[in-house]
């Protein structure tokens, strides 16, 4: 308990960690739950405290402060921001975990890449559709010899739309899936 008291009083990073991990690891008697349990008492925090800074579910903090099922690294991760500690470490999940932690997230990147590129396919075959009728109409309407006189209309929703398919095309095939917000927060994490 010395230890968690001193966490609070302001000692600098290394130290935390370090007066830390000394009394509380995987290996010594407390749980994982235990363990949170007892940091989140020692900041002074409630569950429902914890939950709303962190941005988990109450239900999800309870779950892991009662020690049931495996908490995802990102409940683990956003947590432990909010506490200042890795929870990781104190969590120690077993290799077949970490592994499914670390499929979740890349699934999760490719499972937004996969939306993007069925609405791009999507969008291009509207496209496809819509423009090929203007045409037609374009082509049955207007007649034979003021067809070559002016620009033909149909053009303009087609350079337009098209325009929007490249960018949506762009968005699909060429940018990455990491978002603005998830680049700006890689950047301040390596600044740590």
């Amino acid at each position: 308990m010395i230890e968690i008291q001193m966490l609070t009083n302001g000692v600098n990073k290394s130290s935390k960690w370090r007066l830390f991990l000394g009394n509380l690891s995987p290996n010594c008697t407390m749980n994982f739950g235990e363990q949170l349990k007892e940091i989140r008492s020692s900041k002074g925090l409630t569950q429902i405290e914890l939950s709303e800074k962190s941005g988990i579910a109450l239900r999800t903090v309870q779950r892991m402060e009662r020690n049931e099922g495996k908490p995802s690294l990102y409940s683990l991760n956003s947590i432990g921001e909010v506490l200042g500690v890795n929870l990781a470490l104190l969590y120690a999940p077993d290799f077949e975990t970490e592994k499914l932690n670390i499929m979740e997230s890349a699934d999760q990147q490719l499972w937004l890449v996969a939306k993007r590129r069925a609405k791009f396919k999507r969008s291009l075959s509207a496209y496809v559709l819509v423009i090929s009728f203007l045409w037609i109409i374009w082509f049955l309407t207007m007649p034979e010899l003021h067809r070559y006189e002016r620009f033909p209309w149909p053009v303009w929703p087609m350079l337009g739309w098209g325009l929007g398919l490249a960018i949506q095309y762009a968005k699909a095939y060429v940018f990455e899936v990491d978002s603005l917000e998830q680049r700006e927060y890689d950047k301040l994490r390596a600044k740590k």
